[in-house]
C-alpha cells in the first residue's frame, strides 16, 4: 500500500498571481502545506506539481519531489484531476513503482487541522470508499437564508420559515483542506463530458471539520483570516512551524521517537587500532557505560582510497602516516572479526552496528544480520552505496558532516524516491576533529527535523561530556559519540574521543536532559500539589461581616491556604448580601450570600 501526497499550485491566478509564494507570517503560503504533508505519517512520499519557479525552489529546499506542470495544465480551464493524473503518472514512471492512494493538497491553504491528512487517509482505507474529502457545515450562507435579487427586491432562494440557526438542515461544503482518492478512481475515464468530479468515484465519504479548521486563500481578506488563526494556534512572525512528528523507527529492541529514550550509539570507529581484542573490550566498556549500540567501521583500505590520497593534517599529526591508505591499513578489521563483535554485542545486550564504505562492506554486514545501516558523512553523495542501503529496507542513520544545505536536500530527495526517508534519522555533524564549542551549531538538529520532517540527531565530535545533554535539549533522538579505552593511544581519533568513565557521564547527562525536558505539559507536577494547596489563596472575610451586609471588595480578602473559592471568582460575591454573620478569616462559600 503506497500513499502519495500531491501538492497542487499554479503561478497564475486571476485574483492573486503566485499567491502560493506570497508571505504569511514571514513564510511563503505554500510552506504551511509542505509542513502538513511532511507531518502525515500515513503518507509515503510528497511531490509538488506546479509551473511556479519560486514554489519549485521552496519545495526542493524541503526535499520534496517537483513535477513540472505542462503549460496546458497550468491555465485557468485546466482541471485539478488532470494535473493530478499527470503528476502521478510522471512519478510512477520515474520511480518504476505503483501508487495505491493519492492525497490532493492545495498549496494556497495554509491552515489545516492537526492530523487531518492522516484522518482522511485512514478513513479512505477503512471504508474502502473511492474518495474522502474534508467538509465543514454551512452556517450563515445556508440556502435557507440566502436570497435572489430582482433589482433591490429580495426573494427567498428556497421558500422556508426557518428562523433559528439550529433548525437549519445540516448541509456541508468541501473546504478544500484534503481530498484523498484511490488511484483507480483518479485514473478512471469521465463518465460523460463535463464530469468534473468523476475522479472522486461513486462512493464518496466525508470527514467533518469546523469552518475555522481550514482557510482557502483566494483574496486579501483570506490572508488576514489565515494570519489570525495561525497566530491563535501559536505561530509567530518569522518563525517556521515544525513539520510534525515523523513515525517511530525500530532498531533491534529499541524504538526511536519522541515518546522513547534517546538512542545512544557509542562510536568505537577505528579506535581499536586494528585489534579484535581491543574491539571486544570496547564493546564491554560501551555496554557498561549504558550505550544502546556500539558502532564500528567496515572497510578495506585498498578499495576505500587511492594510493595517493593524502592524510588530513590531524591524521598525520596523530599517526605519522603520509597517505590515507597507509593509515587505514593499520586500522582495518578482518571480515571475520565482525561476527565475533556481533556475538559479543548480543552477549552484552547492546546493538551491533557498523558503517559500510562500499556495497561489498554492506553485503558483509547484511549477512551478519545488522538491524540498521549507518552511512558516513563522506558518503552522503555516494548514490550507489546510499541506494543499496535504502533498498535493504532497514532503518538508516545518515550523517551530514561537511555537507551544505543543497547537498542534504538532494540526499533527502533521493531517500524519498527510494521510499526510505520515513525510516531515516538525519544526524547533524561537524566534520572537524575535535569540534570546538562555537562550531557545534546544535540548532541544526531541530532544523533538520523541521525542514525535512525526519528524526534528527547529533554525531558528536566535541571532546565534551556535556554536549549530549545539550543536543537532547535541541531535539536529538539519536546521539553518536566517539570513545576510546585510552585517549593517549596513537591513532587518528583517540584524542577527540571520550574514555569509558567520560562516556558514562555523557550518557547519564543525556538521560538527565530527557528527564528534565519532560512531556511539555502545562499542568502542575504531582510534587507541586501540596504547595499549590498551601501557598495559593482562598477568598475569606477581611473583617466581621454582619448578616444582610452587602459584600464589597473591602470586605473580601485573598489569604492562604488554598482549597476554598479561587480569588479569580471574586465577582461571584461582590454586590451579594450576606445570609448570616461571617467572622474574620472565614473562607467564603456561595451558600453564605444571596
Amino acid at each position: 500500500m503506497y500513499v502519495l501526497a500531491v501538492i497542487l499550485a499554479r503561478a497564475g491566478s486571476k485574483g492573486l498571481p503566485d499567491k502560493c509564494v506570497r508571505p504569511l507570517l514571514g513564510r511563503p503560503v505554500i510552506e504551511y502545506t509542505f509542513d502538513h504533508a511532511l507531518a502525515a505519517t500515513a503518507v509515503d512520499n510528497v511531490l509538488l506539481t506546479t509551473d511556479s519557479e519560486p514554489a519549485k525552489t521552496l519545495a526542493r529546499a524541503r526535499g520534496i519531489t517537483v513535477i513540472d506542470r505542462p503549460p496546458e495544465l497550468a491555465i485557468d480551464t485546466a482541471t485539478v484531476d488532470d494535473a493530478a493524473r499527470h503528476a502521478v503518472r510522471t512519478f510512477e514512471t520515474a520511480g518504476n513503482r505503483s501508487v495505491d492512494f493519492v492525497v490532493l493538497l492545495y498549496g494556497n491553504i495554509p491552515v489545516r487541522a492537526n492530523g487531518i491528512v492522516d484522518r482522511c487517509v485512514r478513513h479512505l482505507i477503512e471504508t474502502a470508499a473511492d474518495s474522502v474529502r474534508t467538509v465543514a457545515p454551512v452556517t450563515k450562507q445556508h440556502p435557507d437564508w440566502v436570497h435572489r435579487l430582482d433589482g433591490d427586491r429580495m426573494t427567498q432562494f428556497r421558500t422556508n420559515s426557518v428562523y433559528r440557526r439550529q433548525d437549519l438542515e445540516a448541509l456541508y461544503y468541501h473546504d478544500g483542506a484534503v481530498a484523498a482518492v484511490t488511484r483507480a478512481a483518479l485514473m478512471a475515464a469521465p463518465r460523460w463530458q463535463g464530469d468534473f468530479q468523476g475522479f472522486l468515484g461513486d462512493d464518496r465519504r466525508a470527514v467533518i471539520q469546523e469552518p475555522e479548521d481550514s482557510v482557502d486563500i483566494d483574496g486579501p481578506v483570506d490572508f488576514h483570516l489565515a494570519e489570525a488563526l495561525l497566530r491563535a494556534s501559536g505561530a509567530a512572525p518569522g518563525h517556521q512551524q515544525p513539520a510534525g512528528t515523523p513515525p517511530d523507527i525500530t532498531i533491534g529492541p529499541r524504538t526511536i521517537g519522541p515518546q522513547h529514550p534517546v538512542y545512544v550509539i557509542a562510536e568505537a570507529g577505528v579506535n581499536h587500532n586494528g585489534s579484535l581484542q581491543t574491539a571486544l573490550a570496547m564493546v564491554d566498556a560501551a555496554a557498561a557505560a549504558g550505550a544502546d549500540a556500539v558502532k564500528f567501521q567496515a572497510f578495506t583500505a585498498d578499495t576505500l582510497v587511492t594510493a595517493a590520497a593524502p592524510a588530513a593534517a590531524y591524521q598525520r599529526a596523530r599517526t605519522g602516516a603520509i597517505t590515507q591508505r597507509e593509515m587505514l591499513r593499520r586500522l582495518e578489521l578482518a571480515p571475520g572479526d565482525f561476527s565475533a563483535l556481533r556475538d559479543r554485542c548480543q552477549k552484552k545486550n547492546v546493538e551491533f552496528l557498523a558503517t559500510p564504505f562500499s556495497r561489498y562492506d554492506l553485503e558483509v554486514l547484511l549477512r551478519l544480520g545488522v538491524s540498521a545501516v549507518k552511512l558516513a558523512s563522506t558518503d552522503l553523495n555516494n548514490v550507489p552505496l546510499a541506494e543499496a542501503a535504502a533498498r535493504t529496507g532497514l532503518p538508516l542513520i545518515v550523517s551530514t558532516g561537511a555537507a551544505n544545505a543543497e547537498e542534504i536536500t538532494s540526499a533527502v530527495q533521493r531517500l524519498r524516491q527510494w521510499d526510505a526517508a520515513r525510516r531515516t534519522v538525519l544526524l547533524h555533524c561537524v566534520s572537524s576533529y575535535p569540534t570546538r564549542w562555537h562550531e557545534a551549531n546544535l540548532g541544526a538538529v531541530g532544523e533538520l527535523r523541521r525542514r525535512f520532517g525526519l528524526h534528527g540527531g547529533y554525531s558528536d565530535h566535541t571532546t565534551s561530556d556535556l554536549t549530549g545533554a545539550l543536543a537532547v535539549a535541541a531535539g536529538a533522538r539519536v546521539l553518536e559519540k566517539h570513545f576510546t579505552l585510552d585517549r593517549k593511544t596513537a591513532g587518528p581519533d583517540h584524542a577527540m574521543s571520550l574514555e569509558p568513565s567520560q562516556l558514562a557521564r555523557y550518557i547519564e547527562g543525556a538521560r538527565q536532559a530527557e528527564a528534565a525536558l519532560g512531556s511539555g505539559s502545562l499542568d502542575p507536577a504531582e510534587s507541586e500539589q501540596e504547595v499549590r494547596r498551601l501557598a495559593r489563596k482562598s477568598l475569606v472575610a477581611a473583617r466581621p461581616i454582619a448578616a444582610g451586609e452587602i459584600l464589597t471588595a473591602e470586605l473580601i480578602a485573598a489569604k492562604r491556604p488554598g482549597g476554598g473559592v479561587d480569588p479569580a471568582q471574586i465577582d461571584r460575591f461582590l454586590g451579594r448580601r450576606a445570609v448570616g454573620p461571617i467572622p474574620t478569616d472565614t473562607p467564603l462559600t456561595p451558600e453564605m450570600v444571596q
